[in-house]
């Protein structure tokens, strides 16, 4: 099995009523996907190296929509394992502190660069 961690998150009405040009956010993104692969590989144990390794972002901006797919595909003998990872000793799945960690601090960061990026564009 392999992990994608994917949250969605609509736009505020505010901002359905104009057209907006959403890759002006593209830069944006891209140094949050950058982040979260970062920090993904922070938080996964330092005995993982393939696994740690593997994680990786894609980044879409078009007209409609917004995205940053946060992904860890590792491969041993051709099988999908990261999503089986924990520390020795523990029960917790290390991905869930990974997916916790994106949730909590860093999508809400990157909600609020959206906000004001798209702000800035409004006052120009």
């Amino acid at each position: 099995m392999d992990i994608s961690l994917t949250t969605t998150q609509q736009l505020s009405a505010v901002f359905e009523t104009g057209t907006i040009d959403l890759s002006l956010l593209q830069p944006v993104l891209e140094q949050y996907a950058a982040s979260m692969v970062e920090d993904a590989r922070d938080q996964w144990p330092v005995d993982t190296g393939i696994s740690r390794d593997a994680w990786q972002a894609e980044v879409e901006a078009d007209a409609d929509s917004l995205s940053v797919i946060v992904f860890n595909n590792a491969r041993q003998r051709g099988r999908g394992y990261s999503v089986y990872v924990h520390r020795s000793g523990e029960r917790r799945l290390v991905w869930t502190e990974v997916q916790e960690r994106l949730t909590l601090d860093i999508i809400p960061s990157l909600q609020a660069d959206i906000a004001l990026t798209l702000a800035e564009e409004f006052r120009s």
